[in-house]
């Protein structure tokens, strides 16, 4: 096993403590006090307190380290990606309809970004006990054990991953007409929880992702993830994803991502 980081001892530590509350609140579901926040996007008891250990243990451990989460995130806050201070991205659960209804695919999620490149990442779905991580130039972990994206080489072979917000009403249509080309070509999968498809993809057990509309804390840390794991991340446009600007990305094992993007 690599030697683990000590940025990413504090990583997972954070991610763990707040799952605490999580793995309790799932298996009492009906105890959760729920309240819309936005059209078909939920945020539960759970996210929130999520959220606030999460804060707390990482300012706790790295006071002088910035933060954006998804739980308390204001439009003003996206300008800390262009300061010099290290930046935790958080998504305290992401999968959080997943939670709700009682599917154990769901994640807490951090990334580390230091001048507007991420350099490390940590993804724990707390339910199957599976905590990923990754750091520059230490590749990607699942439990101790080194992952790499796949080797398959054609699309026809593959499973593909993917997501959509029902909330975007406007991109659908053409998100449906993506559906029906990659579908017609292999398998598609989607399984509620951006953070965990790309750790997937990571582990090799989806060899390609995609999807549009996605916010950082979504991606940050399954970008790196998938990275040191030697797979590609790119925008739609087949072209390095900018964590600043770019709202949809495609990831996927070196093979096969050309033949993915054609057929976007």
């Amino acid at each position: 096993m690599s030697l683990v980081p000590p940025i990413i001892t504090v990583m997972e530590k954070a991610c763990k403590n707040a799952s605490k509350s999580l793995i309790r609140d799932f298996g009492e579901l009906e105890k959760l006090q729920i309240s819309k926040k936005d059209m078909n996007d939920f945020v539960s008891s759970a996210d929130i307190k999520a959220s606030k250990s999460i804060a707390y243990s990482l300012s706790k451990d790295k006071p002088d380290f910035l933060q954006i989460d998804e739980e308390t995130y204001q439009s003003s806050d996206i300008e800390k990606l262009n300061q010099d201070k290290p930046l935790f991205i958080i998504d305290p659960l992401d999968g959080t309809l997943n939670f709700m209804h009682g599917i154990p695919f769901f994640a807490v999620s951090i990334g580390l970004v230091v001048r507007k490149e991420i350099i490390a990442g940590a993804i724990y779905n707390p339910i199957l006990n599976e905590f990923f991580w990754a750091h520059k130039g230490s590749g990607a972990w699942l439990n101790g054990t080194r992952i790499r994206v796949s080797n398959r080489r054609h699309l026809e072979d593959c499973m593909i991953a993917t997501g959509f917000q029902i909330k975007h009403q406007d991109s659908l249509p053409s998100y449906f007409k993506e559906l029906q080309v990659i579908g017609s070509k292999t398998g598609i999968r989607r399984l509620g929880s951006a953070a965990m498809d790309l750790a997937y993809v990571a582990n090799g057990k989806f060899d390609g992702f995609w999807e549009h509309n996605l916010k950082i804390w979504d991606i940050a840390a399954g970008i790196i993830l998938v990275k040191e794991a030697g797979g590609v991340v790119l925008n739609e446009k087949g072209k390095n994803f900018d964590l600043s600007t770019d709202l949809s990305l495609i990831a996927s094992n070196p093979s096969i991502y050309e033949e993915l993007i054609k057929n976007l």
